[in-house]
C-alpha cells in the first residue's frame, strides 16, 4: 500500500531561509562600507566566474495524506559550488547545491538518519544595481534533484527561486548572501510518494571572475 506525502508549508521554508540569510548578512561586519563608495563599470563585471557558498539548509515539513501526522526535518548544513558567466546585469549559472538534515521526526517519533538533497541547477540571475558596490539580485532555476531519505532515494526535476544581496570587494570578487529554494513536484520512493516537496539553503559566499 502506497503512502502519499504532501507539502505542508513552502512559505515557512522560504521564511526560514530568509531568516538564515539575514543572520549571515549581519555576520559580514561590513556595514560601514555602505557610506559613499565608488561605482564600477559593467565592462569590469563581464566574464566567467567561480562561485561557492556555505551556510544552513531547511527541508520543508510534509504531511501524510489522510492522517494528522507529519514528517519534520532539523536544520542542517547547506552549500553550493558552481560556474557562471556574467553579461553585465544578467548572469547564467550552473550549480551543484546540497541540503542536509541530521535527524527529524516521523509521526512524533524521532529518527536519526541523515537526509540529503543534491541538485544540479541551471539558473538565470538579474542584478539590480550592477554598477554599484551593493546589488540586490533575483534568480530563477530549473534543477535535477536527488533526495535520499533513510537509505532510499529518487531523482526528479524541480524549479526554484533565489534572492540575495552582493557586495563588490574588488573588480574580480564579490561577497554575497543568498536564499535559494527549490520545489520538487513528484518523488517516488517505492512504498511512499512525495508531492511538491521543497528545500532550500541560506548561505554566505563569494563569486570570483577569471
Amino acid at each position: 500500500m502506497r503512502i502519499v506525502l504532501k507539502l505542508i508549508n513552502i512559505n515557512k521554508t522560504i521564511l526560514d531561509l530568509m531568516n538564515l540569510a539575514k543572520k549571515l548578512f549581519i555576520s559580514l561586519g561590513i556595514a560601514a562600507s555602505m557610506s559613499v563608495t565608488p561605482t564600477f563599470s559593467e565592462e569590469t563585471s563581464k566574464g566567467y566566474y567561480f562561485t561557492g557558498s556555505i551556510g544552513g539548509s531547511v527541508i520543508g515539513d510534509i504531511d501524510i495524506v489522510g492522517t494528522t501526522n507529519k514528517i519534520t526535518f532539523d536544520e542542517g548544513l547547506g552549500f553550493d559550488l558552481g560556474l557562471g558567466y556574467d553579461f553585465g546585469k544578467t548572469r547564467i549559472e550552473g550549480t551543484w547545491m546540497r541540503g542536509q538534515s541530521p535527524k527529524g521526526t516521523n509521526s512524533g517519533l524521532v529518527f536519526e538518519d541523515d537526509t540529503r538533497v543534491d541538485s544540479i541547477s541551471l539558473s538565470g540571475y538579474y542584478d539590480f544595481r550592477e554598477s554599484k558596490k551593493w546589488s540586490p539580485f533575483v534568480g530563477l532555476s530549473i534543477a535535477s534533484t536527488k533526495v535520499e531519505i533513510s537509505g532510499v532515494d529518487d531523482t526528479g526535476t524541480g524549479y526554484g527561486l533565489a534572492l540575495g544581496v552582493s557586495y563588490k570587494s574588488s573588480d574580480k570578487a564579490e561577497i554575497f548572501v543568498k536564499s535559494h529554494a527549490l520545489v520538487m513536484p513528484d518523488l517516488d520512493f517505492g512504498n511512499f510518494k512525495v508531492t511538491n516537496g521543497n528545500y532550500g539553503i541560506g548561505t554566505i559566499g563569494v563569486r570570483y571572475r577569471f
